[in-house]
Formats: structure tokens, sequence, C-alpha cells
């Protein structure tokens, strides 16, 4: 088998266990509020749980992507009214920026999320 071939076969049972250790480890959360990601950056296991929790009286969103464009990475939440929240697993190792749609002009309603195994 080829060197290539190997790592095409394997490569997807590499993250494996680790998203599904991943489930054990305690949410991590990321408060919105005064319209702003607090804290902007965080950092997870793959296959570990993220919840926005919105504090806001405004309604946010949890939108995939930069430069206020949606980049499908993950289905947008609805709107999140004050006092409710959106969960979110990722399972594949990367950097997730994402935005809210209401409020994507406003630097503070930007985010990411940095994934790893």
């Amino acid at each position: 088998m080829r060197r290539w071939q190997f790592v095409l076969l394997a490569g997807p049972l590499l993250w494996w266990p680790a998203a599904a250790a991943a489930r054990t480890l305690p949410p991590v959360h990321v408060t919105i509020h005064d319209h702003g990601f607090r804290p902007r950056t965080i950092h997870v296991k793959a296959g570990q749980e993220i919840v926005w929790l919105n504090t806001d009286q405004d309604p946010h969103t949890v939108t995939s992507g930069s430069n206020n464009v949606d980049n499908g990475r993950w289905k947008s939440s609805p709107l999140i009214p004050d006092g409710e929240s959106f969960t979110l697993r990722l399972t594949r190792p990367g950097v997730y920026p994402y935005f809210c749609k209401p409020h994507e002009f406003e630097d503070s309603m930007h985010g990411t999320v940095v994934v790893s195994l």
C-alpha cells in the first residue's frame, strides 16, 4: 500500500477516538453579553460540547464564517433569546471563526473556536 493511501484510509480513524473521549470532558461555555462573545476565542477538544448562553437583552446567532459570510461549516443557530442557549460539537480539528448575523458589523460579535485532538 502506498504511503498516501494509508494516510487517507487511517486519517478519519485517527481523530475518532479523541472525539469520543472528548464527550466525557465538561462543556466549554461562551457567554453572550453586552453585544460580545466572552471569551472571544475558545479551545476545545474534537467532540467536546460548546454552549453559548445569551445573557443579553437582544437575540443573537452563532453563525460559522468570517467577514460576515456564512461558510456553512455548521448550521447557524436560530436567534437565541435572552436566557436561552445554543449547543454545538465540532469533531474535526481546525480553526472555526464565527459571528452573530444580526450584529455582524460589530467587532465584538465575532469569535473563534480552535478544535484540537
